[in-house]
């Protein structure tokens, strides 16, 4: 299986005169997102290569700003799954106190039966 997946082709992403800048503007929505509150390491990796991509766009490195580019994409999806991860946490943590305080109410209850 591993052999198969080293074989597959790279994706191949299409540079044009606007990619930096469409790149830029998702970069800029998930920062101001809760996305960047959950995900900091990640929001610090994006920051880096999208610095690293204005530069390979401004030596006209085209293979560097997609291989780049490829690389943000999948970290903003990376920290839009950790936000979602960490929602699911707090949800699970809620529901978790939740079922605590429903024992505590039900022993209660229990304790006052003859």
């Amino acid at each position: 299986m591993t052999f198969l997946v080293g074989c597959a082709p790279p994706t191949v992403i299409e540079i044009t005169d606007n990619t930096f800048y469409q790149l830029q503007q998702e970069v800029e929505d998930v920062k101001n997102s809760q996305v960047a509150n959950a995900a900091p390491l990640e929001m610090k990796f994006i920051t880096e290569k999208l610095q690293n991509a204005k530069r390979a766009k401004a030596n006209g490195d085209v293979r560097e700003e997609a291989r780049l580019t490829q690389q943000i994409r999948a970290d903003i999806e990376i920290a839009r799954l950790r936000a979602e991860v960490n929602r699911l946490n707090q949800s699970l943590l809620e529901k978790r106190d939740e079922l605590s305080a429903a024992r505590v109410y039900l022993q209660q209850l229990e304790s006052q039966l003859p």
